[in-house]
């Protein structure tokens, strides 16, 4: 997947997280990026680039949930 496409899905998932969570973004981003799905979402042995942005958000928020 090219960089500029895989940071654009970035983007989408830390708005929708912060919409999903009542958050401001800069807060989701923080989320996002401490997460393990955000650390593995650059590798694509993974599969989060092909998966929906729902899909991850709710990864990432059950995640969450679990700490």
């Amino acid at each position: 997947m090219k960089d500029y496409i895989l940071y654009r899905k970035i983007t989408r998932i830390i708005m929708q997280l912060a919409e999903e969570l009542q958050i401001s973004s800069k807060r989701s981003m923080l989320i996002f990026y401490r997460s393990q799905t955000g650390q593995r979402i650059h590798d694509p042995k993974y599969g989060y680039q092909i998966m929906s942005d729902t899909y991850i958000v709710n990864d990432i928020i059950s995640e969450i949930a679990g700490r």
